[in-house]
């Protein structure tokens, strides 16, 4: 049976150190909200010349903007969801989820679905992304994550997950422990 695991938790909070575990070491194939904003994106050339901080907070309008042109605040997912079922696979993480409507498709079509929220400190993730992009204020953190939580509702997402990784602890082998303990569960 098809497991489909949800990655959900605010930027920089360790995500993408998880899906990329999941896939290493478990055989997952990765998805990521962001990618289908990120190929229409590029359709419409927005990215270009652009810092890192500005394409994710283009991306993040981006996704704003199609789910109120669809009228759906799943069209995302709805992608994702078509992508899945069309492929032959086993194992998939979806990084990115932040609204409950992606949730529940996701709970909707697959019946061994997971959510696992990753969280940091602010602090911590404002060093992270400091390393992607130097320019970066911890106003610009707190600004995305304000939009995030409010606006699309990663406030409610977090109530919803099943499982809640803790990303404080310092090095990847932490992080990594805890991803091997989850999957005990969940696999």
């Amino acid at each position: 049976m098809l497991l489909v695991v949800g990655l959900t938790g605010l930027a920089s909070s360790g995500k993408g150190e998880v899906s990329s575990y999941l896939v290493e070491k478990y055989g997952f194939v990765r998805l990521v909200f962001s990618d289908v904003l990120r190929e229409e994106a590029e359709k419409r050339d927005l990215l270009t010349g652009k810092s890192y901080e500005e394409q994710k907070n283009i991306l993040s309008k981006l996704g704003e903007m199609m789910r109120k042109a669809s009228g759906r605040w799943d069209i995302l997912a709805v992608k994702l969801v078509e992508k899945i079922k069309s492929g032959n696979f086993e194992k998939v993480v979806v990084d990115g989820f932040r609204s409950i409507e992606e949730v529940n498709l996701f709970r909707k079509n697959f019946e061994k679905f997971y959510l696992i929220l990753v969280e940091a400190d602010e602090k911590i993730r404002f060093a992270r992304r400091r390393l992607e992009d130097p320019n970066i204020s911890l106003s610009d953190i707190r600004q995305r994550d304000k939009r995030d939580v409010e606006e699309l509702g990663l406030g409610k997402v977090v109530a919803m997950a099943d499982f809640k990784i803790n990303n404080d602890q310092q090095g990847l082998e932490n992080l990594q422990k805890k991803v091997d303990e989850l999957m005990k569960e969940v696999i």
